[in-house]
């Protein structure tokens, strides 16, 4: 045990003399294993926006028609597109890549963050512990290493924890702790007013995305397009979500905060807190609550450092010494030592991590990277997907100037025209061969000649020369799509179970001779 010991005090003394540097080259090697697309959102709220405002071609959602987001977190990617532009590196590996490589630093700024937090709130010995618990963590390794603005969001507020005057005798810091939080704010849509002049950039108009997200999410109650989540989704979805296998050492650190009072319960107040007021919006994802993963993390620290050396068994009586005082002494086994706690840790998450970012989910971005081969090579007229929206990446991993469109979704911009408003995806699931008939008319329509075009819901156009289905979807309509002469040209496993019925099987792509000139 003695060496079990020291090898971690060895381990933990070396994490300390390099630790952001040995965060980030864990992280550098964690993104370059993601080839997966689990949250739309990862590109199209971010490389996409970043693509379009630097190569000026692309597609930005309804979101960003009507000023619901700020642009302060796509900008951060505009400047690698830039850079990379800059460079006449852009048609290289490093188009897909380089984005990451941002994204690996803000997941390596996290873990760091959570380290000082976790050692100003309680102590080094769990501060050890905590990075431990972030840097295998499946929801660090597979969720906050995407380019959401979420991930970016959890680095500014685990480093606003880090200066929080916890301690109400310790205030020095609370204004570095402000900056922090303001930032963090400001890449959410709660924009502060000091970003005014970034949305001025970008939208080339006076706007305040923060009364829009307003107007839309709250005054219309329009977040229920997305989905309506029960009022306690956070407490029993995403709370074993986000933490699995370290829940209960989570809760069990949060019980000794209260109870025995020997670390700081703030952190556990805000947690609670944030979820409360999280839940208040009926549409609700796990990830809404990736700021909150530090405060996790800290407390399952406090609680497996309670454990690691506590013993099973009674306490027994020790015989007089020649002192003539008598002891006790712990009869029984170790519950945890440091290699077992590492162990489960490891078996629990890692696993997790791999198969999200390797396996599920996958043949979407294999699809792309097919298209764009083709596209490079001139096969590639136009594209067309008929899937449900956003199913994809899109020009951020495309990058050609190849016209492409998608069925339309968009929302409603009226809670009273909920009941009857019409979006394409929802159409053509009901119907897709009717769909089919109504929207191709065999070129005579609207030609998708250029990049950025925006076809109206419903409205005609030319067949691609390129489809992108769902297995699920190609099979209803594999005959009619023979019938308007496409084939298969190729197909890509895309995960081994989906909730969503429509996305399940394969990613088949379908493509037709090309037209003449």
């Amino acid at each position: 045990m003695a060496r079990d010991s020291s090898s971690w005090h060895a381990l933990a003394a070396f994490a300390q003399r390099h630790l952001f540097a040995s965060l980030l080259a864990l992280r550098l090697a964690n993104v370059l294993l993601v080839q997966t697309y689990i949250h739309p959102d990862e590109t199209w709220q971010s490389l996409e926006v970043a693509h379009r405002a630097v190569f000026g071609y692309g597609f930005v959602t309804w979101e960003w028609q009507h000023a619901l987001r700020g642009f302060a977190h796509p900008m951060l990617f505009a400047a690698v597109y830039a850079t990379l532009r800059v460079l006449g590196l852009d048609d290289t590996f490093l188009i897909l890549a380089a984005p990451y490589v941002l994204v690996a630093l803000i997941a390596a700024t996290t873990d760091y963050a959570t380290y000082h937090f976790a050692k100003r709130v309680a102590g080094s010995q769990v501060a050890n512990w905590a990075v431990l618990c972030s840097a295998v963590s499946w929801s660090m390794g597979s969720g906050v290493v995407r380019p959401l603005v979420n991930s970016a969001e959890t680095a500014l507020t685990a480093a606003a924890f880090v200066y929080w005057p916890w301690d109400q005798a310790i205030t020095s810091s609370l204004p570095v702790a402000l900056v922090f939080a303001a930032l963090s704010c400001v890449i959410r849509p709660t924009s502060a007013a000091l970003w005014l002049c970034a949305d001025r950039l970008g939208y080339k108009r006076w706007v305040f995305p923060p009364y829009q997200f307003y107007l839309f999410n709250v005054h219309e109650g329009l977040a229920t397009w997305f989905g309506e989540s029960p009022p306690l989704y956070h407490l029993y979805v995403s709370m074993p979500i986000l933490f699995t296998s370290m829940l209960p050492f989570v809760l069990h650190g949060a019980y000794l905060a209260f109870a025995r009072g020997k670390t700081a319960v703030g952190p556990a107040v805000v947690a609670v807190a944030a979820m409360f007021v999280f839940s208040m919006v009926p549409h609700m994802e796990y990830r809404f609550l990736y700021p909150l993963l530090p405060i996790g993390f800290m407390y399952a620290a406090v609680s497996i450092n309670s454990l690691v050396g506590a013993r099973s068994g009674n306490l027994e009586k020790r015989p007089p010494k020649n002192s003539g005082n008598a002891g006790a002494r712990i009869k029984g086994r170790r519950l945890w030592s440091t290699r077992s706690i590492v162990a489960y840790l490891l078996v629990t998450n890692v696993p997790a991590s791999l198969y999200l970012n390797l396996v599920h989910q996958r043949g979407v971005i294999d699809a792309m990277a097919y298209l764009r081969a083709e596209a490079q090579s001139g096969h590639v007229e136009d594209i067309g997907f008929l899937m449900p929206c956003h199913s994809t990446p899109y020009y951020s991993h495309l990058h050609q100037p190849v016209p492409m469109w998608f069925l339309s979704c968009e929302p409603p911009l009226e809670k009273s025209a909920l009941a009857t408003h019409y979006w394409e995806a929802n159409d053509f699931e009901l119907d897709p061969v009717g769909f089919m008939h109504r929207i191709f008319d065999d070129g005579k329509g609207k030609a998708s000649d250029v990049v950025n075009l925006r076809y109206g819901p419903g409205e005609t156009r030319r067949k691609p020369s390129h489809l992108v289905l769902y297995e699920c979807m190609a099979k209803r309509i594999h005959q009619e799509l023979v019938a308007l002469g496409y084939g298969e040209c190729a197909s890509f496993f895309n995960s081994h179970f989906n909730g969503d019925a429509r996305r399940k099987g394969d990613v088949v792509v379908y493509c037709r001779p090309p037209t003449t000139a």
